[in-house]
């Protein structure tokens, strides 16, 4: 039972990974509409790129989660995005290159555990003008704390 509870918290762990390179949480919309917009097309990505990914691993002859996702889409991103082919052919040789390099992108195969829990990364702070009035009334509580009360001196 252990085993399949550390399995589901790495699939949970991985999945926040990934979708913060996708950048799932860092859209600006004001609408609904827009929001709604947004978050199909993220999830368009990522499943284009998670489906990239595969193709890739079958080609490198790896397990997709052997290939890093972030590796993945860099490597679909500078081959197949910023370039502008004009024929089929030419789309399809960069589209081959870009299969070769996303499955050169390999994680590290490890022989034991790592030493430390995987987790996802950190989500950035919204604001860091509320963080600033914290630390201002945090640096404030202390001050008070260690101030030095006049002398008292008999009348």
């Amino acid at each position: 039972m252990k085993k399949f509870k550390d399995l589901r918290e790495t699939i949970k762990t991985v999945e926040l990974s990934e979708k913060s390179d996708v950048s799932f949480e860092t859209k600006d919309s004001k609408t609904a509409e827009m929001v709604k917009k947004e978050l199909f097309t993220s999830v368009v990505a990522y499943n284009l790129i998670a489906q990239f990914r595969r193709q890739a691993a079958r080609l490198a002859r790896v397990k997709p989660r052997r290939l890093s996702f972030k590796g993945v889409w860099l490597s679909f991103r500078d081959h197949l995005l910023l370039k502008e082919p004009e024929t089929l052919s030419e789309w399809q040789d960069l589209y081959a290159g870009a299969l070769i390099s996303a499955g050169n992108r390999k994680l590290p195969n490890r022989r034991e555990p790592r030493s430390y829990p995987r987790r996802a990364h950190p989500r950035r702070p919204k604001s860091t003008k509320f963080m600033k009035a914290q630390r201002k009334a945090a640096q404030q509580k202390e001050d008070e704390q260690h101030e030095i009360p006049p002398p008292l001196v008999p009348k």
